[in-house]
């Protein structure tokens, strides 16, 4: 992983606490990793270090990196190889979050095809998806997965390895930014907490983006959804707010 707990300088201040605590568990973790072929790459693994923790206004909590190769970027949820919407892609709960998003701002639920094909560009503008989770992370937005790495072609290949070390993080973070809210997507998101007494009002909890029915607490269907009731706190799509044109435009294709 080329990374340790030794290299503080590179992290912001607002983790060194928490890194330095953890040298000797990063080391066996390195350790144990480094007898796989793993994704994402070394440098990516620990990208959420170099955000300000005090800044952060909204954990979205996955799972796992995509397990295959080139895909995983470090930011649970983001397809690291897909350029447009248009392109063909097989990641469902990247999908349906763009619906989510669709649904926040118009309260219309469409498939995601006519949502690229007849929406995109007309009715609705959202940044491209190689541009949109860096935007959002501006914003204050952290995307996190419960393990950071996985084997590639294996997911939850590295779960154990990382479980003690995530449970300190999520502990560390509560504490330290106690106004932050919770996107808990699935029972795996909503587990990893199950231990850090979070305010009820600072929780939003449903069913995971990958699966989406009409039920209650669906992530789509559920009216309001997550993004809707944070809608003046992100700019989701990074078009919505004019306040923010400038910073948009870094973004821009």
């Amino acid at each position: 992983m080329q990374f340790s707990g030794k290299d503080v300088g590179q992290i912001h201040y607002s983790w060194q606490d928490f890194i330095k605590n953890q040298e000797f568990r990063l080391q066996e973790i390195e350790d144990e990793i480094a007898k796989s072929n793993y994704t994402p790459l070394a440098e990516k693994v620990f990208r959420f270090l170099h955000v300000d923790l005090q800044q952060v206004k909204i954990v979205i909590l996955g799972q796992d990196p995509y397990p295959q190769a080139g895909v995983a970027t470090g930011r649970a949820f983001e397809v690291g190889t897909l350029k447009s919407w248009n392109e063909k892609f097989k990641n469902v709960s990247l999908k349906n979050i763009v619906r989510a998003i669709y649904k926040a701002e118009t309260k219309e639920i469409v498939k995601y095809n006519d949502l690229v094909n007849n929406k995109l560009g007309q009715s609705f503008h959202v940044l491209s998806p190689s541009k949109l989770f860096s935007y959002w992370e501006e914003q204050g937005v952290l995307l996190l997965n419960t393990s950071f790495t996985c084997e590639i072609g294996k997911p939850g290949s590295h779960a154990t390895i990382w479980h003690q070390f995530t449970e300190n993080l999520l502990q560390f973070i509560s504490k330290e930014n106690e106004q932050i809210i919770w996107f808990l997507w699935g029972d795996h998101a909503m587990k990893a907490v199950a231990n850090i007494p979070l305010e009820k009002e600072n929780v939003i909890s449903s069913f995971h983006p990958m699966m989406c029915y009409e039920r209650e607490n669906d992530f789509l269907y559920t009216s309001p959804n997550c993004f809707e009731k944070t809608w003046e706190i992100i700019d989701w799509t990074g078009y919505r707010d004019k306040k923010t044109t400038e910073l948009k435009q870094q973004y821009l294709f």
